[in-house]
């Protein structure tokens, strides 16, 4: 989710002559979830894959620049045994490394290894504080589990002497979910867990994430008064209460109406570059979630292509272009609607 943007803004060319200095790689593309918001719940579009660390290797090589590499997609990063080694090829080009994980494999000699490898940042995702609603937005009876890896893995990091990975707790705010934001504010204060993070919900029209759970444009009074109750007791308890993007929670209270083309704001098929676990490169990390054609949001493949032929490529070039002139792609025709800036 991006800010929003300054009143001007420096021209977005079609041909982009740098390289992106922010990578998404996907480590694997296997889950050990059917979250109901997610495309592992109605049906993936690639062969299952994980990535190695000589392939992710490869890839960061090609990228000479990069500054801040993201190590997850479609897929639980810890299931990748293979992870630390990954995250050791990252970090030895100094570059900021985070992931989104469920929390459910945290634990024993991957765990420790983010430690040890100086993983930077771990964004866990956990959709709920009860285990009922946890059940029914993720498939599976998990959320004692998470929290019990989380107090061990806050262990190994003191053991550790380290501070880092920073972590923090993520919710995609539904009208299912949200009413048990103030709770998971007080389940994070408990953990030793000093940020939580509101998102707002991709809808693609299958599972949960339909429009009638979004809260985007549309928050009713309860939802607001459990953001409003939220944001008091993270107050109270001293933790950090923020809308991915590095906005204010508060957003989807003032946030009631849509720019107009909102995806004119993005910058992302200017800045990053989304690598899958079988080398597919895509736009963003949003656009698997839209519920489009998978086909149209393939942009090249990194194993098969040499970076920069992608990089301006004529299907990049195009989706730029498309954005640019009001005639967005599919999959971001939608984007601050159906998602937000």
């Amino acid at each position: 989710m991006t800010s929003p943007a300054p009143a001007t803004q420096p021209p977005r060319p079609e041909v982009v002559p740098d390289l992106p200095g922010e990578l998404y790689i996907e480590t694997t593309n296997r889950c050990n979830l059917r979250c109901r918001t997610c495309p592992q719940y109605w049906g993936m579009d690639e062969a299952q894959a994980d990535l190695s660390p000589a392939q992710v290797t490869r890839i960061l090589g090609y990228f000479p620049m990069v500054r801040r590499v993201v190590l997850h997609g479609i897929g639980e990063p810890l299931l990748n045994p293979e992870l630390p080694g990954i995250l050791r090829a990252v970090k030895a080009t100094g570059a900021y490394a985070l992931f989104n994980t469920n929390g459910l494999l945290l634990r024993g000699r991957v765990a420790r290894g983010l430690v040890e490898e100086g993983l930077d940042e771990l964004r866990i995702s956990v959709d709920s504080a009860t285990p009922e609603t946890y059940a029914a937005v993720r498939g599976a009876n998990g959320l004692g589990r998470i929290l019990a890896n989380i107090r061990a893995f806050t262990t190994i990091k003191r053991e550790s002497g380290r501070d880092l990975p920073k972590v923090s707790l993520w919710l995609t705010g539904m009208k299912t979910n949200i009413g048990e934001l103030p709770a998971l504010v007080s389940l994070a204060a408990d953990v030793g867990i000093s940020e939580v993070y509101l998102q707002r919900l991709v809808y693609s029209g299958r599972g949960l994430a339909i429009a009638g759970e979004s809260l985007f444009s549309a928050p009713g009074p309860a939802e607001v008064a459990a953001v409003r109750r939220a944001e008091k007791l993270a107050l109270e308890l001293g933790i950090a209460l923020r809308g991915s993007g590095e906005v204010s929670s508060g957003d989807l209270v003032t946030l009631t109406d849509a720019p107009e083309q909102p995806y004119q704001r993005c910058r992302r098929p200017w800045t990053l570059m989304y690598v899958t676990a079988n080398g597919n490169v895509l736009p963003c990390c949003i656009a698997p979630f839209t519920g489009v054609p998978y086909g149209t949001i393939v942009l090249g493949n990194i194993f098969n292509q040499t970076v920069e032929g992608i990089w301006n490529g004529e299907p990049y070039r195009q989706w730029r272009k498309s954005m640019l002139d009001g005639h967005p792609p599919a999959a971001c025709a939608s984007c601050g609607t159906g998602w937000s800036l």
